[in-house]
């Protein structure tokens, strides 16, 4: 509590700010208490000094607090507190001194006034002292400083900015403490002139302070659905509105007075994450920082993206009062919460503070998933990707075209682009969708390079996603285009979501097989009629192989990739009908199957802009298109599993013929 900075406000030295040890000894002791003295008089600032522990005296003699970890040794081998508190009060230059000593006869640790007032600094001093009991008395179980630190944590309403050694205090203090009587003794002759001497801020007025803008105009909104002469605008106001209120049933303005209960819960979340954030991640955050969380939290873009910069407070009010992209506001501020964490460099557990938060808030679920979900992505790859699913709502012809931006596995945002029918309007949806993105991935500052476009069977042969032309350019000059078959999302007659989505699953655990080093190739005989394949395949589960041909059937291609696919969904065929040398292309894909289906676009690129050459290996491999099914692939199908709608039971045309 004492270093954190919206708290205690004391300057974390690390190892020199904390002495724990049951024989650290005098000479330790003392010399950490005069560098911090000196410390603290280099910086102007006050010096807090917590001794904790076993103290003994006898009679009322001066205390002595226990360093060399044995009871009843001679008073020479421990620390005198009473001697160490005068001469360190006494320090030139201090800008006073709040001891805190939670031993037994604790009470023997109070200096004398004579003492203090013939001191080097003659009384110009400053102190306040908490003992945790009289000078003839035991103290237990550190209740002085384990109840002083709830305060502070609670805070004290009507004490102002800041919690002193005062009466307000030690009331407090009494009304928690059983088994021994804590005190406190204050001096105060300095000629400063200034705020008194103070412990810890107050963080009930922190709390009670002035809102943001966008906090402010979430409680003023909600007031005037009550009144419009209603003007609150602290959290205290909203307080005392409620409680003169509580009683009211009924009506319009009951159902207002529950909105006004809602925004009192945003603020009161709202204000547990900027204390938390700006402790841990505040350090390190920068404006450009901050829009990256903003993006990667899901929030509108239209809001990260405005001039002046968003802050801090405006990037944890937005996601605490109007939401994001998360299904509700809580969601979104650990969606912040975990953006922060992803952007800090936080790619393990969560901090000890911020896991606290969202167990408070019981967030801690959703907070580790989202920041698992951002920080599955290989570190030379920290760029978003985007996700066109060419839907055909079962029948032949594509729709629509719903556009997901991701990055790593966290959905950033989603958004839909109709279309009517025709290979024009279908390219016009594509590049729409792609128009949609870009701003979104120049936010990032991580240029767009890779799409995935999932398309239903027909559309996937007839209509090559990476061929598509836009702004004047084929798809795959410019990007790293991952085709998918959308079979997952849309499974076929006869198939469940569940029963594509077990395909894939075994598809995986296939490949994960140590001894797969290649797909299964299809040879002719296998491709004679659609009966021919279907036998071949019954001899095979669901999701062993990755299917490869190296050739297309003379017929019925159509038919034949439906029935692989759903087979498996992942396959591999050649770009044309006609092919030169089959060996060469099965070679190839051989050679470089660990580096699929990204090698596959490379080298269709470089055949695309002719800088390959008769010596590239990768020739071959250009003349090869894949559906491809891969780990990224399936967790994304799974998260759209629940709103997936099966194709109609009526037979498209082709499947009619």
């Amino acid at each position: 509590m004492l270093v954190d900075p919206r708290l205690g406000g004391c300057v974390d030295r690390g190892s020199d700010s904390l002495l724990v040890g049951i024989g650290l000894g005098k000479s330790q002791v003392e010399a950490a208490v005069e560098k911090a003295a000196q410390l603290a008089r280099r910086d102007g600032g006050t010096l807090i000094l917590a001794l904790l522990g076993h103290g003994e005296g006898s009679g009322g003699a001066a205390l002595h607090f226990v360093t060399s970890g044995k009871r009843n040794d001679p008073p020479l081998t421990n620390v005198n507190v009473t001697s160490l508190l005068n001469d360190t009060l006494n320090h030139p230059g201090l800008n006073g001194l709040v001891a805190i000593v939670d031993t037994c006869l604790s009470g023997g640790a109070v200096p004398a006034a004579p003492d203090v007032t013939s001191g080097r600094q003659e009384g110009d001093v400053r102190f306040s002292l908490l003992f945790a009991a009289t000078a003839h008395q035991p103290a237990f179980d550190m209740r002085l400083s384990t109840e002083l630190t709830h305060l502070i944590a609670e805070g004290l309403p009507d004490a102002g900015k800041f919690l002193k050694v005062d009466d307000d205090l030690m009331e407090r203090l009494r009304e928690r403490i059983r088994g021994q009587q804590p005190g406190r003794s204050v001096f105060d002759g300095s000629s400063r002139v200034g705020d008194a001497l103070w412990l810890a801020r107050n963080c009930v007025a922190f709390r009670n302070g002035p809102l943001g803008p966008i906090a402010k105009q979430a409680l003023q909104n909600a007031g005037r659905r009550i009144d419009r002469s209603l003007l609150l605008s602290t959290e205290d106001e909203l307080a005392a509105w409620l409680k003169d209120n509580e009683h009211m049933t009924g009506g319009g303005s009951w159902i207002a007075a529950q909105r006004l209960r809602e925004v009192q819960a945003e603020l009161e979340a709202g204000r547990k994450t900027l204390n938390v954030v700006s402790k841990v991640f505040g350090p390190v955050l920068t404006e450009e920082s901050l829009r990256l969380v903003g993006v990667l939290a899901g929030l509108p873009l239209g809001f990260v993206r405005q001039e002046p910069r968003r802050t801090l407070r405006d990037i944890i009010e937005h996601a605490a009062h109007r939401g994001s992209s998360a299904e509700g506001q809580q969601r979104a501020l650990a969606h912040v919460v975990a953006a922060m964490a992803h952007v800090s460099g936080h790619r393990g557990h969560l901090p000890p503070e911020v896991l606290a938060w969202a167990q408070d808030l019981e967030l801690t679920a959703v907070v580790n998933s989202r920041l698992d979900e951002l920080n599955h992505q290989p570190d030379d790859d920290q760029a978003p990707r985007l996700v066109l699913v060419l839907a055909d709502d079962g029948g032949e012809t594509v729709v629509r075209v719903d556009a997901w931006l991701l990055f790593g596995r966290a959905v950033l945002s989603s958004s839909r682009f109709p279309c009517g029918a025709g290979d024009k309007e279908l390219k016009s949806a594509m590049a729409e969708a792609i128009a949609w993105a870009l701003p979104w991935a120049n936010v990032t500052e991580r240029p767009l390079q890779r799409i995935d476009v999932a398309a239903p069977t027909l559309v996937l042969l007839d209509c090559p996603p990476e061929e598509h032309v836009v702004r004047k350019q084929k798809l795959a000059v410019n990007y790293t285009v991952t085709t998918r078959w959308s079979g997952l999302l849309a499974p076929p007659i006869g198939f469940t979501a569940e029963d594509m989505l077990q395909v894939g699953a075994q598809l995986l655990a296939s490949l994960g097989d140590t001894d797969c080093c290649g797909p299964k190739w299809l040879q002719g005989e296998h491709l004679q009629t659609v009966a021919h394949l279907q036998q071949h395949l019954s001899n095979h589960g669901f999701g062993q192989h990755v299917w490869a041909l190296s050739s297309l059937p003379e017929s019925d291609w159509d038919y034949v990739a439906q029935e692989l696919l759903e087979h498996t969904p992942a396959l591999v065929w050649p770009r044309q009908r006609d092919v030169s040398d089959e060996l060469v292309i099965q070679a190839s894909v051989g050679k470089h199957w660990q580096a699929l289906p990204q090698q596959i676009s490379h080298a269709y690129r470089k055949h695309l802009s002719g800088t390959g050459s008769s010596d590239d290996d990768l020739g071959p491999l250009a003349t090869v298109r894949a559906a491809w099914h891969d780990r990224d692939w399936h967790a994304f199908c799974l998260r759209r599993a629940d709103t997936v709608v099966a194709a109609p039971d009526e037979m498209a045309s082709k499947e009619r013929a």
